[in-house]
């Protein structure tokens, strides 16, 4: 490949990066000085005013392809290794991913917050996974107690990892109660030797030959029914009132069966 054609190449690199035909032509006449004044960088790239090289340089040494130096009272500038570019790159791709992931933890939040209420009432809908995990990451970060009702023999036909990861395990580390009324099966105790059973996790079984094809989860003005058929859809209730009765059915349901499950129960 000849001199020109790698040029080229390169300037297409660098213009795609943001560099602008000035930065590219100071970083092209240092490539061939190898290390020079900003004087000397001048009288080789005439067509750009004296003015501008250092600002140019500046902008360069910013962006990560130059470097200076300072030897017998004179500063020299120089072009770093392509590499230190590539980390540079990478650090902003770790701290963007970074900020994805801090933006998607509050984005249902931040859409409740938008109507200037904690919520606005209203039904909502999610398909699919994203949908689910979407509804478990708002439960997480509105930091209220959670009620569930449901069957992990169930829940792990779609999240295979459900019985041994569990999704509410921050609420712990918030010091927030979650109570739940499970089908006592393998699945379930799997789950909670997993997730353990403490002062923020209380669990009673349901009765034994009960069917459940949901996933019932109730928090503070919301409650959420998760569908695991092979439709595989969320539908979330925001509503005080429908989730006062939701609750109230719930304590119904706790208060008739006599005894918590213990760690000793899961043996």
């Amino acid at each position: 490949m000849s001199t020109d054609i790698r040029q080229k190449e390169i300037q297409r690199i660098l213009e795609a990066y943001g560099l602008d035909q000035r930065e590219i032509a100071v970083l092209f006449v240092l490539i061939q000085l190898n290390k020079a004044t900003a004087s000397e960088i001048t009288k080789q790239a005439s067509d750009i005013p004296r003015s501008s090289i250092y600002d140019l340089l500046q902008s360069l040494q910013h962006r990560g392809f130059v470097s200076s130096i300072t030897e017998n009272d004179k500063l020299y500038f120089q072009v770093e290794q392509i590499e230190h570019v590539i980390d540079i790159l990478e650090e902003e791709k770790r701290a963007l991913t970074e900020q994805q992931n801090a933006f998607r933890s509050v984005a249902d939040v931040f859409n409740q917050m938008k109507f200037g209420t904690a919520y606005k009432a209203g039904v909502r809908f999610f398909e699919g996974k994203k949908g689910i995990l979407a509804v478990h990451r708002e439960i997480i970060n509105a930091q209220k107690t959670l009620y569930l009702i449901g069957d992990l023999a169930v829940v792990t036909k779609t999240f295979p990892h459900a019985a041994v990861e569990d999704n509410f395990a921050e609420l712990k580390i918030q010091k927030v109660l979650r109570k739940g009324m499970m089908i006592p099966n393998a699945a379930g105790k799997q789950y909670l030797r997993n997730a353990g059973l403490h002062e923020y996790h209380h669990v009673k079984w349901l009765p034994e030959n009960m069917k459940l094809d949901t996933d019932t989860l109730i928090w503070e003005g919301h409650v959420a029914i998760i569908d695991y058929t092979q439709h595989l859809n969320t539908v979330v209730i925001d509503n005080p009132t429908i989730y006062r009765t939701f609750l109230a059915w719930f304590e119904m349901m706790w208060d008739s069966v006599s005894e918590e499950i213990t760690q000793k129960d899961l043996k």
